[in-house]
């Protein structure tokens, strides 16, 4: 049954919030710091995690990342929320969000050169769970900038800056692992989050929130909390969304997630350019992010002009699937560099739209942050099952193409949930 409660009750605690810069600017600066923590969740997972866990234990790799990547995702699932709740609730002078922004940067830090050194499993594991829930806080606070300080008719644009920061932090991220030691690798993404987010802190100051409502606190029993933390989902197209969300990044998890082990076990190391794999992972990833970035440079401003954000962020989920079925029809290196090519134009034109669909369909303008933060636990969910899901999948589905039918058929189901979405067009 839904909740018919009445709203909850504000109080001010004294005048307006102090107003924060210009969104051109603000916009500037974020873009850095997006990169940075994309370059931090991707190069990670992508390269140097992987070849942590086979040096640990070759015989066991693939079930071990499994094990890895569901708990660094259970650790996402409760951090995105997480960091946009209790941001929203923040009345400091710097701020909802910067506090927590910039202590969630320097615990990623931290934890990053902890993982470097980290040389067994258990430590793997320790390390991986408090560097993904710190880094997904991060994520949780700083994507609530979006509904904060950027107006709805400028919301592509500002999506389509942060989805170009997705491609550009996978890229840089992706080759400073597969080029210098791990170690380094670690120190180097950990440091150029912490500049970044000084910069965007310091350059974009965020206005005092001391003068912002609070809400009046009553006591609730655990059933009326948790109904209360998820309300959100009362509403049908924000079901929609997540749903959508879900299945496209179910989709791109299940299958990139293993691309170091595709291209040793099912495309052969040998037929990969030198044998190398980490560098195969980092050519295929760049060729992707160049489509990407050329094409979120104009997806979001197109969309914008012609008001059809829903439309081309369902036909990017049905790019998505058909890019799935290149590698089926073409095991080869030649197969591979075309789907990273297609998959890279689909998934630019998703990042580029999507966050900005995501911010039109939170229904209550009081709890934004956790609940865009909910809406990105269908970026964190997948990934919980991902690693179990694509273990399974090779063991005993088929192998390695039968990861390429389940991304696909993942992203058409995406593409025709998005379609059926009634306030956006």
């Amino acid at each position: 049954m839904t909740d018919v409660r009445p709203p909850q009750q504000l109080v001010p605690t004294g005048g307006a919030p102090t107003p924060g810069p210009r969104v051109g600017r603000l916009l500037v600066l974020l873009f850095p710091a997006v990169a940075a923590m994309y370059a931090l969740f991707n190069g990670i997972s992508a390269v140097i995690l992987p070849a942590q866990v086979e040096a640990v234990d070759p015989a066991s790799k693939v079930g071990n990342l499994a094990l890895l990547t569901t708990l660094a995702a259970v650790a996402s699932m409760l951090a995105i929320p997480t960091g946009g709740a209790i941001s929203d609730r923040t009345r400091s002078r710097y701020g909802r969000r910067t506090p927590w922004i910039a202590a969630a940067a320097v615990v990623s830090a931290v934890a990053c050169i902890l993982m470097g050194l980290a040389e067994s499993l258990p430590g793997l594991i320790a390390t991986t769970v408090v560097l993904w829930f710190a880094a997904n806080f991060y994520s949780g606070a700083i994507t609530a900038i979006l509904p904060d300080r950027v107006p709805p008719r400028r919301r592509g644009v500002a999506s389509a800056v942060i989805g170009l920061g997705t491609p550009v932090g996978i890229v840089f991220g992706v080759q400073v692992a597969s080029r210098v030691g791990h170690l380094t690798a670690y120190a180097v993404i950990g440091a150029v989050l912490l500049v970044t987010t000084a910069l965007l802190l310091l350059g974009a100051r965020e206005g005092s929130a001391r003068g912002l409502p609070v809400a009046v606190r009553s006591r609730r029993s655990p059933g009326q909390s948790f109904r209360s933390f998820f309300a959100a989902f009362a509403t049908r197209d924000f079901r929609l969304a997540f749903l959508s969300r879900f299945m496209l990044f179910a989709s791109y998890f299940v299958v990139s997630g293993y691309t170091f082990y595709t291209l040793q076990d099912y495309i052969g190391t040998g037929n990969v350019p030198d044998g190398n794999v980490a560098t195969a992972v980092s050519t295929l990833l760049t060729l992707s992010v160049v489509v990407w970035v050329v094409v979120a440079s104009v997806a979001g401003w197109i969309a914008d002009k012609v008001d059809r954000r829903k439309l081309f962020v369902g036909v990017s989920a049905l790019g998505v699937a058909a890019s799935m079925t290149i590698p089926l029809a073409m095991p080869t290196w030649t197969g591979m560099l075309i789907y990273s090519a297609c998959l890279g134009a689909s998934i630019g034109t998703y990042f580029a739209i999507d966050l900005a669909v995501m911010s039109l369909v939170l229904p209550d303008a009081d709890s934004e942050g956790r609940d865009l933060g909910i809406l990105q636990v269908a970026t964190g969910l997948p990934q919980l099952l991902a690693g179990a899901v694509a273990s399974a999948v090779i063991t005993w589905c088929g192998g390695y193409p039968a990861l390429f039918v389940f991304g696909a058929l993942s992203a058409v189901v995406s593409g025709l949930l998005m379609l059926r979405i009634r306030s956006l067009r």
